[in-house]
């Protein structure tokens, strides 16, 4: 068979997408024709189509070298570099086209996208408007210079005019999803999507399922993303979370290991495996590849607190507070790690906990540390449980799952009726209407935090449901109630013997984390918790007035791998 025939046969393969079977021949050919511009440039197209991009350029520039027509090598050499991030080779190339072809509109529509990327927006302005000179109605640069210019309505405006066209489409998705705004982010996509089979596409439509908390369809998509593109890291590193099958973090790694967002998937991933060394890897991976970054830093000092170098943690820790120190998360870890190291090294805990609040003075989460560690009671009780368990409240459920927390199980197992109306005093995200409301009892909840009250609301438990501190709710109602729960709240407030008076005569039930022998009274915790005698409780409660009063002993949670006890009162006027 003839070269000719060969070649042209190749060529019918490739354009029908047979690519293994056309890269065999121009293969074939390239033994007896080695240097031949055109085989050389269509290898490279196949190498393209596989995201090769590096096997790619290799075969444009050979194939420069012989060109008789370099035209289309030049613009598929500037294709690859421009996947490659190589900008200022690409740049080169897309000129040589337009030198030898100044009328080529996609060129300068594709030099506007480099120069976008590499943040030259009047460049990239420029050589969109010049596309538009060639063909003022050439999509591709009109929705380009629309977006470049944030222009919302002329793409709404080129939808309309373009209706088979999805292009202006998908970029009103990427605006309204940018934006918050979900639904329409969908209706767009969803829209394009029926106009053109695209992954990007495919891909944003998964991204909004995912926003709105829609797993099911959002993994759906990105499996269909994939479908069209095999080598999609959005898609891969998605998967990889959502289906926690790491097969998927390491494909996307060997097609890219320098993305910084499959590196920190993967290391998130390994984390919740419990598998830290691997995680702490990829964390230091992510960390080379993306700088200096408060998230990250805080992360890697997450894993070295597990494996209780906390003075490692904490250096992490206050290199990311100072680049965020509006972060509560940072801020509660930071806190939380002091406490760890507080309990082997007080004095090296109390220095670091010093110059925290010395740089950090209006930080709640400082000023209470360092009150706790030096035995200080805090002025500003409500707005530190408001700020922690704000923070808390997404993972709160789950975390009261993971410390084991009894007081619950406790009240169930003294088969405690809780009947009539109760008043849930400290109700968070509605844990004990959970377990424990009985038929046809009516409950209200009060609590501090909204975003706690938020997910309680979504359960339908509580008739009910407040923002407020319970000494003021308690100071302002009129109790009409047959039962008030204070379940934890005595831990993070010393203002507990007025809540106590304010009850009375009602039954009450409450908890407190039980103080060291030697305490007659209460004490702080290094944790920042208050801490009371039971004895001293009981008290209280006599001088009140209550008399049945029950005391169990248990352990309220485990804190550190640790037991923490405490005592649950049960008490009625009668």
């Amino acid at each position: 068979m003839s070269f000719d025939l060969l070649f042209k046969n190749a060529n019918e393969l490739y354009l029908n997408g047979a690519y293994k079977q056309a890269e065999s021949i121009y293969r074939q050919i390239l033994t007896f024709a080695p240097e031949n511009p055109d085989v050389l440039n269509m290898l490279g197209l196949v190498a393209a189509v596989k995201q090769e991009h590096n096997i790619a350029v290799t075969y444009f520039y050979e194939a420069l070298k012989n060109a008789i027509k370099p035209l289309p090598v030049y613009f598929n050499l500037a294709v690859s570099l421009t996947f490659l991030k190589k900008y200022d080779e690409a740049i080169e190339a897309y000129k040589h086209v337009l030198k030898l072809a100044p009328t080529t509109k996609e060129a300068y529509n594709n030099l506007g996208g480099i120069y976008e990327k590499i943040e030259d927006v009047e460049t990239a302005k420029k050589c969109y408007q010049k596309a538009l000179e060639i063909d003022s109605k050439d999509i591709h640069a009109t929705v380009n210079l629309a977006v470049l210019q944030k222009d919302k309505e002329k793409l709404i405006q080129l939808a309309k005019e373009n209706q088979e066209s999805a292009l202006p489409l998908y970029y009103l998705a990427l605006f309204s999803f940018d934006d918050g705004s979900l639904n329409e982010a969908l209706d767009y996509a969803i829209k394009a999507d029926k106009l053109a089979e695209a992954h990007d596409i495919k891909n944003i439509i998964a991204q909004i399922y995912l926003k709105q908390e829609n797993i099911k369809n959002a993994i759906n998509y990105f499996h269909k993303a994939l479908l069209l593109n095999p080598k999609s890291i959005d898609a891969l590193t998605n998967l990889g979370t959502l289906e926690k099958d790491e097969l998927y973090f390491q494909k996307a790694i060997s097609l890219n290991p320098k993305n910084f967002n499959t590196h920190i998937s993967y290391a998130d991933f390994l984390a919740q495996e419990n598998r830290k060394l691997e995680a702490l890897e990829e964390y230091r991976q992510a960390l080379i590849l993306g700088g200096d970054n408060a998230a990250l830093s805080n992360n890697i000092a997450l894993i070295l607190k597990d494996m209780a170098d906390y003075k490692g943690a904490l250096d992490l820790l206050f290199n990311a507070f100072i680049k965020d120190p509006q972060n509560k998360n940072i801020a509660i870890n930071m806190a939380e790690t002091l406490v760890l190291l507080y309990e082997g090294e007080p004095q090296e805990a109390l220095k670091i906990a010093k110059l925290w609040q010395k740089n950090a003075q209006e930080n709640i989460f400082a000023n209470k540390t360092l009150a706790s560690f030096e035995k200080g009671q805090s002025d500003s009780d409500r707005e530190y449980a408001k700020a922690l368990f704000d923070e808390f409240a997404s993972i709160y459920d789950k975390r009261m799952d993971d410390i084991q927390y009894n007081v619950l199980k406790k009240i169930k197992e003294l088969k405690i009726n809780l009947k009539g109306n109760i008043l849930d005093l400290g109700c968070g995200t509605g844990l004990a209407a959970e377990v424990l409301k009985e038929k046809g009892s009516v409950w209200t909840g009060i609590d501090v935090s909204e975003k706690m009250l938020e997910i309680a609301r979504k359960k339908g438990l509580y008739k009910e449901l407040s923002e407020a501190d319970a000494l003021e709710f308690l100071e302002q109602s009129k109790l009409m109630f047959n039962f008030v729960l204070c379940l934890d709240i005595f831990e993070y407030t010393k203002n507990f013997e007025n809540i106590l008076k304010l009850c009375f005569p009602i039954n009450l039930l409450f908890t407190i984390e039980k103080a060291s022998e030697e305490i007659k009274t209460f004490s702080v915790s290094p944790q920042g918790r208050y801490q009371h005698n039971p004895a001293y409780i009981e008290s209280i409660l006599k001088s009140i007035g209550y008399k049945n009063i029950q005391k169990n002993l248990l352990v309220l949670r485990k804190e550190n791998d640790k037991d923490v006890e405490g005592v649950l009162f049960n008490c009625r006027a009668i």
